[in-house]
């Protein structure tokens, strides 16, 4: 095989880059495939192989996001000083900040996440692209929401669905920015409000006859039921996330897991609870994940030990998460921890955790770019 112009391989990653947008993913493979085995042959052209990398580490990303294969590379593969000295254009360089946005929210280094979205913010000013700017809106939201800033995770989101409203070929998109709204929603104390948009993105997953989508849509609503003391409700969502297979060979089936065994455990069904902690813990096995042990842990130690006995693995697994960066979760459980304390009235033990979901959620709230 003769030298590949730089233009013809490029070409190829503007077909990759826009597949991976609509989260084509049989085409996506299928065009990095390509792309990889044509830039063994190309002319030379640093532009093009930094674009490459780009999107060789965003394919990782939307195959974990979307469909819960594997996990993303334990590094950011572009670093900022290889990008020096070359002539980079405006998108290249807007693309490596989003991104490499996106990634450090993956690692829970929100400061850092933060500072870069502020970057690409600016540099999302030299492109002219109705899509683009919905994507950056979607991503800045979903940060915000994790981070529980809702007032700046709506104001992202609403531009993103009034975007994505207009594009019939980014349905996924749409439900995708509904679940945001909803999330932030919950967040907020607005069930009914948050139940809506859930649905709406249901609604959409349905319609596009995806079922692993659909799957995810079941369990994000699970997490709205169980933050509303609807247990049962959130237990029927999770079965039929479940029943997918896919979903069940997944990197999220341990999210469900762990959200049926604290929901068994709230209702009183500790024979059920038990029988699904026993399906995480294989799980687990085979597919590590020790936000999740963790999470595990701290509803077996408050559920099936006695106080004096579970609240120091409580305390230390609630530690581990913070340390890990997952506050989310960390005033998650330490709500369930506290109101569980509450009502077998160790009302000191109680205060503690209160006190630490105060304590993470203050933290996440004062959260800004560095």
């Amino acid at each position: 095989m003769g030298t590949i112009a730089h233009e013809v391989v490029a070409s190829t990653l503007n077909e990759l880059h826009i597949a991976i947008k609509k989260c084509e993913i049989d085409l996506a493979e299928e065009l990095l495939k390509k792309a990889k085995d044509s830039l063994k042959h190309m002319e030379e052209d640093d532009k093009v192989v930094i674009y490459y990398q780009l999107l060789e580490s965003r394919y990782k990303m939307m195959l974990f996001k979307n469909k819960g294969k594997g996990l993303p590379p334990d590094d950011w593969k572009v670093k900022k000083h290889g990008l020096q000295g070359h002539n980079i254009d405006h998108l290249i360089d807007y693309y490596f900040y989003l991104y490499e946005a996106e990634y450090m929210s993956y690692v829970r280094n929100y400061e850092r996440a933060i500072g870069l979205l502020h970057i690409a913010e600016k540099k999302l000013s030299n492109i002219d692209s109705d899509i683009e700017a919905a994507e950056f809106y979607m991503k800045a939201a979903s940060l915000y929401a994790l981070l529980h800033q809702g007032a700046v995770s709506l104001g992202y989101i609403n531009q993103a669905i009034n975007i994505y409203s207009q594009h019939e070929d980014y349905k996924r998109h749409l439900a995708t920015s509904y679940v945001i709204k909803a999330m932030n929603y919950m967040n907020l104390g607005k069930f009914k409000d948050s139940e809506e948009y859930f649905l709406a993105a249901i609604k959409i997953a349905k319609e596009m006859k995806d079922e692993f989508f659909e799957a995810m849509q079941y369990h994000n609503i699970s997490i709205l039921y169980s933050n509303y003391d609807k247990s049962q409700e959130c237990i029927n969502a999770v079965k039929k996330a479940v029943r997918c297979k896919e979903w069940r060979d997944s990197a999220y089936y341990i999210n469900s897991i762990y959200m049926i065994v604290r929901e068994r455990f709230k209702i009183g069904d500790k024979e059920n609870a038990m029988y699904y902690l026993k399906k995480g813990q294989e799980d687990l096995k085979f597919r590590a994940n020790k936000i999740y042990e963790a999470k595990i842990n701290i509803i077996y130690d408050l559920y099936c030990k006695e106080v004096n006995e579970g609240i120091d693995n409580c305390r230390e697994n609630v530690q581990y998460l913070e340390e890990k960066g997952d506050l989310d979760g960390v005033v998650d459980l330490s709500l369930i921890v506290s109101k569980y304390y509450e009502k077998v009235e160790h009302y000191k033990e109680a205060l503690e955790f209160a006190n630490k979901a105060i304590e993470a959620k203050e933290k996440m709230m004062k959260l800004e770019g560095i």
